[in-house]
């Protein structure tokens, strides 16, 4: 879509449902970050006005109202920092906040201002004052592919405790890719953190392109990384949700908030992490696990299922229920052998498995 100049604008289906994402990510991520720390940080990089035309409301919104709805006891102390640059916007997003009544342990900020100088600013006041950065997780939304640094990226992904998730707005990139106005293209630079992005003008699947090489620059300074393709109502490609963390509980929570949103709209999502698998939301498929467990862990002898479901929560773009639906599917094939006795020496219960059953992934 264009660049929006009003100060609501409509939203769209698409934008629905990467809000409907981020709602389910941060229920997720509020309680796991609140059980072992006591200050915990939200920051919306580019947070707009709050709502839309119709009243809709906008990701900072949506991350307010999943601190004040949980049910469960949350950190003592919940920073969110919204950023956005227009006036217009700051002033309705401050009145969208006014009418909340926030707790005390609530703290909320509006900076009039971009969100990479104030993101570092952020950051070299707490390497300044040798403080511990807290636990936080960074919402990267733009309206195309200025202001987002890969350097600043890395930096915050030095942070044991940071996360992102950032909007990649390559069809906006594809169509400035050969812009002949280096003020333009030098922004496709940053982004990406080098030239090599510039080199793909001239090569064939553009888009496909410059989504590896984001992915590659990501797993550069993060174990963990993940890219779900967002799609139009027309079927194009709009942009890549890329999520990029160090911490493995936070993968595993962010795929599933992705495999719960309704892929029955008008939009559709596919993992596209591993460039030799596609995995449509809209119908997934758990083939290709089958095929990854008994290549991986045929010939390895006896093992505790654990094993096994690390691998799937670090390694693929399944989760857990996946995992246990092909497992159940060898069992009867009888291309597994699960032992009757766990690990504490207690029976398993039949078509279970339990991290501490035993598994022998059986020679063909």
């Amino acid at each position: 879509m264009a660049v929006p100049m009003d100060t609501l604008w409509p939203i769209e289906a698409h934008t629905a449902a990467k809000h409907q994402i981020l709602r389910k990510y941060i229920d997720a991520w509020l309680p796991i970050l609140s059980t072992y720390n006591q200050r915990v940080m939200y920051v919306d990089g580019f947070a707009g006005p709050g709502e839309y035309l119709r009243g809709e409301p906008g990701s900072p919104l949506i991350a307010l109202d999943a601190a004040l709805s949980h049910q469960a006891t949350l950190a003592k102390e919940l920073v969110f920092e919204f950023i956005e640059e227009r006036k217009d916007r700051v002033e309705h997003l401050n009145a969208c906040i006014a009418k909340l009544g926030l707790p005390p342990s609530v703290r909320v900020r509006v900076l009039q201002a971009t969100f990479a100088a104030t993101m570092m600013g952020f950051l070299d006041d707490a390497d300044a004052r040798h403080q511990q950065f807290p636990p936080t997780f960074v919402f990267i939304d733009p309206f195309g592919f200025s202001g987002i640094p890969y350097a600043l990226i890395k930096r915050l992904l030095l942070k044991p405790r940071a996360e992102v998730l950032v909007n990649f707005m390559v069809d906006s990139i594809n169509r400035f890719l050969a812009h002949p106005d280096m003020n333009i293209t030098d922004h496709i630079v940053e982004a990406f953190g080098t030239r090599d992005a510039l080199k793909i003008a001239n090569g064939p699947a553009r888009v496909d392109a410059l989504k590896n090489l984001y992915h590659e620059r990501l797993r550069l300074i993060a174990h963990f990384v993940r890219h779900f393709e967002i799609r139009d109502t027309d079927n194009r490609i709009q942009y890549y949700l890329f999520f990029a963390s160090n911490n493995s509980l936070g993968h595993v929570r962010m795929k599933e908030a992705m495999w719960k949103v309704d892929p029955m709209g008008e939009f559709s999502f596919s993992d596209a992490t591993d460039a030799s698998q596609l995995l449509l939301f809209t119908s997934p498929t758990t083939t290709p696990l089958c095929d990854a467990l008994v290549h991986k862990f045929q010939g390895r002898g006896q093992l505790p299922i654990k094993t096994v479901l690390e691998y799937v929560n670090d390694e693929t773009a399944y989760i857990k229920r996946h995992m246990g639906e092909v497992l159940q599917e060898l069992e009867t094939q009888q291309r597994v052998t699960i032992a009757p006795l766990k690990q504490d020496g207690k029976k398993r219960r039949a078509r279970s498995y339990p991290d501490n059953a035993l598994i022998t992934f059986e020679q063909e």
